[in-house]
């Protein structure tokens, strides 16, 4: 969470229609001010969506490209609030703590990319052969080196 020493992330889970999660997009992020969350909402987000929040003050620079939906967080008011980005985050930490029993923060971009990889080609079943050969044709090499460097 925010105020801690850990490695600040933000996460994004796309809702369809019946509010069941579609996508999830989670970036290291250098800060949480206001001008990062822009930056990562014009790289993934289209312009005049809604977006729902929690109330802290950074999100407050959404919402002059976004519909911005800020709710105060409260389990008691409120458990459903932000449910399906609170179970992501939670299969996310699982994911890392139960297959790679912890890593280092300069890697971690690289296991939330895996995680959101996972997650999000459930939506192509049918095309998984040809998305993951798509995937390793156009992706760089990634060198020993490269990962433990």
């Amino acid at each position: 969470g925010r105020g801690t020493d850990q490695t600040p992330v933000l996460v994004g889970v796309s809702l369809n229609k019946q509010g069941a999660p579609q996508f999830v997009k989670m970036q290291v992020i250098p800060d949480v001010k206001g001008k990062t969350l822009v930056e990562f909402a014009k790289q993934h987000i289209e312009p005049g969506s809604t977006i729902s929040s929690d109330a802290h003050r950074s999100y407050h620079a959404l919402a002059k490209e976004y519909n911005h939906q800020p709710i105060r967080f409260n389990v008691k008011d409120n458990p459903d609030h932000l449910k399906w980005l609170h179970t992501m985050i939670s299969n996310a930490k699982a994911f890392i703590g139960g297959t790679f029993h912890g890593l280092d923060s300069k890697h971690l971009q690289t296991y939330l990319n895996e995680f959101c990889f996972r997650t999000n080609r459930r939506q192509f079943e049918g095309q998984m052969f040809n998305r993951l050969l798509a995937a390793c044709v156009s992706t760089d090499t990634v060198t020993y080196g490269d990962l433990t460097a």
